[in-house]
């Protein structure tokens, strides 16, 4: 019974290990994509883009702050960082103009996706 309950255990520290690779490697990801658009919208400095900036830090700093809690729960991460992700889809849709707006948008599907994928895991 002592064996079973050993093995039980350790195989729980294995999930737990295995979820918190997945997602350190989503954190990762969702970094690239934040610098990718970043150096992207550089070039435009209006009140409403600097909103935009600050929704996707707040976006990453969520998830970093969520990893280092040790009783963060994976949903709990990929549902702040969905709710962020909504927020600036819906700043890009006012306040950027429209030779812009389809680039960050893309930008944004980009995003989504990836935070697709590591709610699917």
């Amino acid at each position: 019974m002592e064996k079973l309950v050993m093995d039980v255990v350790n195989a729980g520290i294995a999930l737990f290990r295995s979820g918190e690779e997945k997602l350190k490697t989503a954190v990762v990801d969702l970094e690239k994509v934040y610098a990718d658009l970043k150096s992207k919208g550089e070039l435009d400095k209006s009140p409403e883009s600097q909103k935009i900036r600050d929704l996707l830090s707040k976006t990453i700093t969520d998830a970093q702050d969520a990893i280092s809690k040790t009783n963060a729960s994976y949903e709990e991460i990929v549902a702040k960082l969905q709710t962020n992700y909504q927020s600036i889809y819906a700043q890009i849709d006012t306040a950027l103009p429209p030779q812009l707006k389809e680039k960050a948008k893309q930008a944004l599907d980009e995003l989504k996706a990836l935070i697709d994928k590591v709610k699917n895991k």
